[in-house]
């Protein structure tokens, strides 16, 4: 193990951050639209990234996109650090459908391929109602969801920002003591979470009055900013999961309109 000062070791890491909220209320647009460039994204959904970019309308955007094939290429592709080169922002989107759809059924595939005729028929007919999985293939999950998120943290410990995305559910089924959290599968890897993260942001869409009325499409980034930004809240409690790290800025971190280069810079303590 290798002593360093502390300064030295503080400004080289980055944040890590969990963004989490219902679908459609802005995650994806408002980190790409106010991190800090340039950005690589890491995306599990396969979904079209022109409308988004769109939608935004940053000009000078710098981002290179990576398309999610199975769970070995993506932790090959975190482990490499040197593939990231000179980004700032690594973005991951999102957990929840890497955790719930494609990890999961990586590995249900690969326990079907071990069943027998009659062992696979049994699955097929479960598959028609819902996808189950054993405990043992809850805990592969897990595990495999930890490998990750230790590769992300040390992309972060060379000096990259680290922002994943994750849907949000009632009830959730991690942890039984909060009422609303983000999606994901099993006890073991949400009970984990919080301490793998600086910051875990839950948003919520900002408040309208009835007559306001949307800025053009091609207006500036940062009138868009302004009026479709989301509301994000830092202060954990028993309603829903969240967590802040550093100095409580002026402006709050509660309910605050989302921009993810002012939250970084105001929770290491540079307040503009």
């Amino acid at each position: 193990m290798k002593l360093v000062n502390y300064r030295d070791l503080s400004e080289k890491q980055g944040n890590f951050m969990l963004v989490w909220g219902p679908s459609g209320v802005g995650k994806t647009a408002t980190i790409l639209q106010t991190c800090e460039m340039p950005i690589v994204l890491l995306t599990a959904e396969k979904r079209k990234i022109q409308t988004t970019i769109a939608a935004i309308n940053r000009p000078d955007l710098q981002l290179v996109v990576g398309v999610y094939e199975n769970f070995m290429d993506c932790i090959d592709t975190v482990f490499n650090i040197k593939k990231f080169g000179s980004a700032k922002t690594v973005f991951i989107d999102s957990f929840s459908h890497l955790m719930v759809a494609q990890l999961a059924y990586e590995i249900l595939d690969e326990n079907y391929n071990a069943k027998t005729d009659e062992e696979k028929a049994n699955i097929v007919k479960e598959l028609t109602m819902q996808m189950k999985l054993s405990k043992e293939a809850y805990g592969a999950l897990a595990d495999n969801m930890l490998r990750l998120m230790n590769g992300l943290q040390n992309l972060t410990m060379a000096g990259y920002d680290v922002i994943g995305t994750a849907r949000s559910e009632e009830r959730e089924r991690f942890n039984k003591t909060i009422q609303y959290g983000p999606t994901f599968s099993g006890q073991k890897f949400g009970y984990a979470v919080p301490g793998y993260f600086d910051f875990i942001a839950c948003l919520r869409s900002p408040d309208r009055e009835d007559d306001e009325v949307p800025p053009p499409h091609d207006s500036s980034m940062l009138d868009l900013w302004k009026y479709h930004a989301p509301l994000a809240s830092f202060n954990s409690n028993e309603s829903y999961l969240a967590k802040w790290s550093g100095p409580i800025p002026p402006r709050g971190i509660i309910d605050r309109r989302f921009h993810v280069k002012q939250i970084f810079q105001e929770a290491n303590g540079i307040f503009k």
